[in-house]
Order: C-alpha cells, then sequence, then structure tokens
C-alpha cells in the first residue's frame, strides 16, 4: 500500500510541476510579475486524498523539480514563495478538511486555506520576500494592499474552484484500494 501511495503522489507531483511549468500567466489588472498557474490544484488533491502532510510533500517536491530545472524567473527566492504560499494552503486546508470530509468542509477548508494562505503570504512577502528582491519599504505596504494580497485571493479562489470541481471526480483514482 506503501508504494500505491507514493506512485500516486509522485504522479500528483509530476502534474503539478507540468502545471506550473506549461501554464503560467499573468491575471489582469495585476501587475505582470504575479502570475497564476495550476499547479497548487495537485497538492490540494493530495492533501484531501492522504492528509495535508501528502499535500505538503506534493507542494515541496513540485518546487524542488522547478528549481532544479529552471522554472522560475524568480529563481529559488520565487520557488521559495511558491512553496510558502502553496504549502500553507494545502497544510489548512487538509488540516479542515481531515475531520469531516464532507462536500461543504471541502468548500470551507478552501475558502479558509485561501484567507490563511494570503495572510501569510502577506507576511511573508512584506518581511522576507519583498527584501530579499530589492523592494524598496516605502513600496512595500502599497504593493501589498493594491496588488499582492487581492492577487493572491483571486490566484487561491481559481484553484479552489477547480480543485473543488474536480476532485470527486478523481478521487477514486487515488484510493489506495484500486
Amino acid at each position: 500500500m506503501m508504494t500505491k501511495k507514493l506512485v500516486r503522489l509522485a504522479v500528483l507531483t509530476a502534474f503539478g510541476f507540468l502545471l506550473m511549468y506549461f501554464i503560467a500567466f499573468p491575471i489582469p489588472p495585476f501587475p505582470g510579475f504575479l502570475t497564476y498557474d495550476p499547479g497548487d490544484i495537485p497538492g490540494l488533491i493530495a492533501t484531501f486524498a492522504f492528509g495535508p502532510w501528502a499535500g505538503i510533500l506534493v507542494q515541496l517536491m513540485k518546487c524542488t523539480i522547478g528549481y532544479l530545472i529552471g522554472a522560475s524567473r524568480a529563481g529559488l527566492i520565487g520557488m521559495t514563495a511558491n512553496f510558502v504560499s502553496g504549502g500553507t494552503m494545502v497544510w489548512v486546508a487538509g488540516l479542515v478538511y481531515r475531520y469531516r470530509k464532507t462536500k461543504g468542509m471541502a468548500a470551507l477548508s478552501l475558502v479558509i486555506g485561501t484567507i490563511v494562505a494570503s495572510l501569510v503570504m502577506a507576511v511573508a512577502d512584506y518581511y522576507v520576500f519583498f527584501p530579499l528582491w530589492g523592494i524598496p519599504t516605502n513600496e512595500a505596504l502599497p504593493l501589498l494592499v493594491s496588488a499582492v494580497i487581492p492577487f493572491n485571493l483571486v490566484k487561491f479562489g481559481i484553484s479552489s474552484i477547480v480543485t473543488f470541481l474536480v476532485y470527486k471526480r478523481v478521487k477514486s483514482i487515488f484510493a489506495l484500494e484500486n
């Protein structure tokens, strides 16, 4: 059973990387450096199917592969930010969902995950990532409020909606009894 689980997690990791690498685009009206990619969706599927640690593992491996292949224009800092944001989303959604695996709880877990991940990224961007990117302190707060926080809410919202719509349809593929 452990081999089957690892294979399924590897497939989700590969799928997450491919989605991140090949489908990334800016969302108007946000600045062009903020791009959406659906690479967090397989991590969310993993967290719903196997628990929060599985989702974290998929996110970590997706970002590690992405960094090693050079998939991010922002390099190590960008992939680290991707892991922190996606990792927070899958962790929180997985923690909420694992206690009651219903459709309503799935929706609630995705909403809570979206809000928490957006807040965590606001703090991480302001104190860690913006300074590493050389964004001046006097520009950081306006950028967060006008672009980054709204973008993250939209980004996680899109991934949440897609995950909610596809998870029940693909759930049986990832069942370990198969």
